[in-house]
């Protein structure tokens, strides 16, 4: 019987050690990161590892040049990208990548790989890469951690940049955003009811992207006809302006000039009073 309780003991002890052993959290030596970035009508997310210089060569040294590279620590730096995009002039479909990297003197080899699985690069396949190309690398001040960020962020695009030590990398993913747009206001036209601002919006994303201005102009009158705003008469104005209609553009960019005084809108009267002194020089 005793020989059963020690057993028993024995074996809860064992268990108990192995729960703790398993919850066993200590510091990581390259810790993960994560940075997200939202443009146009897509978003980029990265994930990677953190390595730090600690005092030695980097590049050159401890990551060779003219070597694939896992491009940190750990699993190479995923990518997952949401909405359609284009990255070196190539278009790329939604999810989850791998980038490597071929570190060189004076310019990188970026890889976009398919698999997001691997650790290190054990089990990299080329046949299995979405694009190859290259990029010039450029000098910066000291970077103690390894760091991925995104920068320039305009309306259409994000640059994301890989730096570490004293060298940076760039490249832009760029939102191919203008069918999917269109559809977005298709379907939001037949689903609204109340579209004064969805009228407004409308023109004013086929003004800023160049497209049908006729249609645009059709969509600003319906915006204003249900509620004259100072900021969808400047649409209007804009539209008419587009197509050639320089009187009807002053006349009606004038109207909304005289409405944002009078909301005490300074700013958005400033920008309207430089399209008023434009459209009279011509």
């Amino acid at each position: 019987m005793k020989k059963i309780i020690f057993t028993c003991i024995a074996v809860v002890t064992l268990l108990t050690k192995s729960a703790v052993a398993q919850e066993l959290e200590l510091p990581q030596l390259s810790p993960w990161a994560q940075v997200s970035q939202k443009f146009g009508l897509a978003q980029a997310t990265i994930t990677y590892s953190r390595p730090a210089k600690k005092g030695r060569e980097i590049f050159g040294g401890l990551v060779p040049y003219g070597e694939m590279w896992r491009t940190g620590a750990n699993k190479p730096v995923e990518l997952k990208l949401e909405g359609a995009t284009m990255i070196n002039n190539q278009k790329v479909e939604p999810g989850s990548y791998s980038i490597f990297t071929i570190p060189g003197a004076t310019d990188w080899t970026i890889i976009i790989n398919k698999n997001t699985e691997l650790w290190g690069m054990g089990g990299y396949k080329q046949e299995e890469d979405v694009m190859r190309f290259t990029v010039k690398s450029t000098t910066v001040s000291n970077t103690e951690s390894f760091t991925i960020d995104f920068a320039n962020v305009k309306d259409k695009s994000a640059t994301v940049q890989i730096y570490w030590e004293t060298t940076k990398v760039s490249f832009d993913i760029v939102s191919e955003f203008i069918e999917e747009g269109k559809k977005n206001i298709e379907d939001a036209i037949a689903a609204a009811e109340n579209t004064t601002g969805l009228y407004n919006d409308a023109a004013e994303f086929y003004l800023d992207n160049d497209l049908d201005n006729k249609l645009a102009m059709e969509w600003a009158k319906k915006s204003v006809a249900q509620k004259e705003r100072y900021w969808n008469l400047y649409t209007l104005a804009r539209a008419y302006a587009a197509n050639g209609m320089k009187a009807e553009a002053i006349e009606t960019a004038t109207k909304s000039h005289t409405l944002a005084v009078e909301a005490k809108n300074t700013g958005f009267a400033q920008t309207v009073n430089t399209s008023l002194e434009e459209w009279r020089k011509n």
